[in-house]
């Protein structure tokens, strides 16, 4: 019994903590502003926000409108917050406020479906107050003014005026008038476009002020007191710098500046006479018939033409006329045409047929047309002078009296006319072509450093070949070079006497082995000694360059004159053998004799680096003549699906294609190709720029590539100029960029080759063909070089791996979010191409080629090469 207590007392316990948890649940999602009440600046941009409690909203609120309050929409933003262990979410929908009026507004209750059942907002009230500029305490009255003035003030009822509207603006707050575009509703007035703003400029005590003036005219109907609509303008002042230096910056608040509200007066028109229609203005009325003298059944045209500056939305047309019973009237629709531009510039013309039946002399009335002229201030009437025409009999042969062709068959007197030559029929306008089979893998484009490296590496190599070439020239053109090859000569010889004096009794060959090493030590030993003479004297070898720095000159002059008497004698004297110790003391003599080494920084002689001037003066002076692969891999869903006009599929699947190979040409232009057939021209813009640029050659990409430019209206700024290309753009065209920086490359390389060439021909003496053969390949791979240097450059950013192409017109923000509306914008044009350096969930980072730099979300990019 108690156990079965104590359950019980458990599930009510249960039941309870349920209840409160549910109770508390409803009670904390709720919809609410955020503030709900307080002040909101008279033109002055201000933030809302619409605060979704422990729930989402299921799509965007619809807000009820509210007289001189402007709310927009300016970001989305999640909050999720644990305190003591209970988690509450938040959704919150931030709107940029903007009150217009100095009244009092309120935000009524209204209805909002969430993920957790509908809701109602409570009513959020705002008093208006004074806007000043960013934290400087500056009234924006101060800052910035603008007037509507009408002229004259006084008008009459359908007499057209002047309203004349200017903004200005202190120039101490670098005013930014955006666009120039204005609010404002012309009722009861019947009013012109605004002219094109025209700048202003004036001094207002000691402040410069800058602005804009507008200009239109207007028609009021209705006399009496009219109080114009003010009119409202966006205007963006600096309220503060960022940065420092260099990287200062800028910081804009937008603003709203309402004008004053003139009143107008109208004045009545004066009792109107009769035949008035209500034309107001200063007009002209002019009366034309031709011919005056024509036969019965020949067509006369009597044509009235009004023209002038009135209140034309409100004439109903021109008088009638009157003819006589012998004329068949034939009165077409008459024809408005107003001057370009203008409402209250017109001419209406309406011509009149009359086909005569009777012969006889007719006179067509004068026609009247009475106005008021406003500046007279009375009513006015115009008349035409009375015109006299004559009609005489058919011709014998007679003409068929019938308005209408007769139905005989027979050619009329309009078919019996000379006609128009006929002209070739235009062709039609282009439409977007058949979806390309297979795919073109492109190269992405080496970094401009990397291409500058590899052009100069082959000319770095070029110099070291250079160095070797001039080292070897500097040991062939040493003038020692022959007193040291005499010395090794002499080292090796020595040794080889020693053994033909040292060895057994001495035979005939050996004697003549013997005398041949004596006759080449003496030949070698004066080529050493650089003596005038083949058996040099004491004096001679006193003379010698190489006893010069010797100190103890005498003992080695005599101890070599002493050798080579005796080398002497044993040559020409009979049976007089060397001494024991010849080869001794001529090793020791050798080894006395001084010589200097080869020294490397010869190289640098002019006569060793530059041996090729000269033959470059002697071949100018003796010659005449110095002078993507594609590979198939149909899509065949993609393009069954294009065929079948199921665009979005085809889509999908050149999608899917490109995610997985970025840089497949085909596969970009075939997604531009289904894009444009779902009229969606902005994306097909940038993706049939991305293929032109990844595969240029392709004849159905340039042709898509044009006309989605021209659909869309917009194209890359580096691109422009293949829209209708010139021959030089037609050049560029031939290849992607990468392949024109692989030219670069390799005709750098065969011009360093060619220098090479140039240079070992100058050292080795090469022949005039081989020259010629070398100043044709460097000539060839540098106008090459040049020309593959141009064509890559002409693609301008786009070459850069990091480059993109913003389809969308949209916003380029400082901070990655589109929350926070403190953040300082700018507008963003469709076509804009710039590099992406840095990426964050969903956006990327950009930075353009004139240096600006923000923030874009992901979808609103096609990048190039990635």
């Amino acid at each position: 019994m108690i156990i079965r207590m104590i359950r019980r007392l458990l599930h009510l316990l249960l039941l309870g903590l349920s209840a409160l948890v549910v109770a508390h649940t409803a009670s904390a999602q709720t919809v609410r502003w955020d503030p709900i009440q307080g002040t909101l600046a008279v033109g002055q941009t201000s933030e809302l926000q619409l605060v979704f409690e422990d729930c989402s909203p299921t799509g965007q609120p619809r807000l009820p409108g509210i007289d001189g309050l402007t709310l927009e929409f300016a970001g989305q933003s999640t909050s999720t917050s644990i305190i003591n262990f209970t988690r509450s979410d938040s959704v919150t929908f931030t709107y940029a406020a903007r009150l217009s009026k100095n009244q009092r507004v309120t935000i009524p209750s209204f209805e909002v479906e969430t993920n957790k059942g509908k809701f109602r907002t409570p009513v959020a009230t705002f008093d208006p107050g004074a806007a000043t500029v960013g934290g400087t305490g500056v009234a924006l009255d101060n800052a910035a003014a603008s007037r509507l003035v009408a002229t004259p003030a006084s008008v009459w009822a359908g007499e057209v005026f002047t309203l004349t509207y200017s903004l200005d603006a202190s120039r101490n707050y670098f005013p930014d008038f955006g666009r120039g575009q204005i609010e404002w509703n012309a009722e009861p007035l019947v009013a012109e476009d605004w002219s094109r703003p025209e700048p202003l400029d004036f001094r207002l005590g000691n402040e410069p002020r800058t602005g804009l003036t507008y200009r239109t005219r207007a028609v009021a109907r209705t006399p009496g007191s009219v109080r114009l609509n003010a009119v409202n303008q966006l205007l963006n002042l600096s309220v503060g710098v960022t940065g420092f230096g260099f990287f200062q910056q800028r910081q804009y608040q937008q603003y709203s500046v309402t004008s004053a509200t003139p009143v107008l007066e109208v004045k009545p028109l004066p009792a109107a006479p009769s035949g008035f229609n209500g034309a107001v203005g200063d007009l002209k009325l002019t009366s034309k018939v031709v011919p005056l003298t024509a036969a019965v059944g020949e067509p006369i045209t009597w044509t009235l033409e009004l023209t002038g500056t009135a209140n034309w939305p409100d004439l109903p047309g021109l008088p009638s006329r009157a003819v006589s019973k012998n004329f068949q009237v034939i009165s077409p629709q008459a024809k408005r045409t107003p001057a370009e531009g203008k409402l209250f510039d017109a001419t209406l013309a309406e011509d009149v047929v009359l086909v005569p039946s009777k012969a006889g002399s007719y006179t067509l009335a004068p026609v009247t047309f009475t106005y008021f002229d406003p500046k007279a201030g009375a009513y006015k009437t115009l008349t035409t002078a009375a015109t006299t025409v004559t009609i005489t009999e058919p011709a014998p042969s007679g003409l068929n009296l019938n308005v209408m062709p007769a139905a005989t068959g027979q050619a009329s007197v309009e078919d019996q006319k000379p006609k128009t030559p006929p002209v070739p029929a235009a062709a039609p306008l282009a439409l977007p072509r058949e979806p390309v089979f297979g795919s073109a893998h492109s190269s992405v484009p080496l970094a401009q450093r990397t291409v500058v490296l590899l052009c100069v590496a082959p000319f770095a190599l070029l110099g070291a070949f250079w160095f070797a070439l001039a080292l070897r020239h500097a040991r062939v053109t040493d003038p020692l070079r022959p007193r040291r090859e005499a010395r090794a000569r002499l080292q090796k010889l020595l040794p080889e006497i020693n053994a033909s004096v040292s060895g057994s009794p001495a035979s005939g060959s050996q004697l003549s082995t013997l005398s041949s090493q004596l006759l080449a030590w003496q030949h070698d030993t004066a080529l050493l000694l650089q003596t005038p003479s083949a058996a040099p004297t004491a004096n001679d070898l006193a003379r010698s360059p190489a006893f010069q720095q010797l100190a103890d000159r005498t003992a080695a002059i005599e101890n070599l004159t002493a050798l080579w008497r005796e080398s002497d004698r044993a040559l020409y004297a009979e049976n007089i053998p060397l001494p024991a110790d010849w080869t001794t003391r001529a090793q020791t003599a050798l080894a006395a004799t001084p010589l200097p080494g080869f020294s490397p920084l010869r190289l640098f002689l002019p006569r060793n680096l530059f041996p090729f001037v000269a033959a470059l003066l002697l071949f100018v002076v003796l010659s005449p003549i110095a002078s993507a692969a594609e590979t198939q891999n149909p899509a065949a869903s993609a393009a069954a699906a294009y065929r079948l006009g199921d665009f979005p599929a085809a889509e999908k699947t050149y999608r899917a294609s490109l995610a997985k190979t970025p840089l497949d040409s085909l596969a970009h232009h075939n997604l531009s190709l289904a894009l444009a057939q779902q009229d969606r021209w902005d994306e097909s813009a940038a993706h049939a720029a991305v293929a032109l640029v990844q595969n240029p050659a392709h004849e159905s990409i340039r042709a898509q590539f044009t006309l989605a430019a021209e659909k869309s209206g917009h194209v890359p700024a580096p691109l422009a100029a293949f829209i209708a290309p010139g021959f030089f753009q037609r050049l560029v065209l031939l290849t992607s960029p990468a392949r024109w920086q692989l030219g670069l490359i390799v005709s750098c390389v065969i011009a360093a080759g060619a220098v090479g060439g140039l240079l070992a021909g100058a050292y080795l003496r090469s022949s005039r063909r081989t020259l010629a053969l070398a100043w044709s390949v460097l000539g060839l791979s540098v106008c090459t070089a040049i020309t593959s240097l141009g064509c890559w450059l002409n693609y301008g950013p786009a070459t850069d791996a990091r480059a993109a192409i913003i389809w969308r017109a949209g916003t380029l923000r400082s901070i990655p979010t589109e929350a926070d509306t403190a953040q300082k914008t700018t507008p963003l044009a469709a076509g804009s191409l710039a590099q992406i350096d840095k990426s964050f969930l969903g956006w990327r980072h950009l930075r353009f080629e004139a240096g600006q730099s923000g923030w874009v979300r992901t979808e609103d990019l096609v990048p190039i090469w990635r």
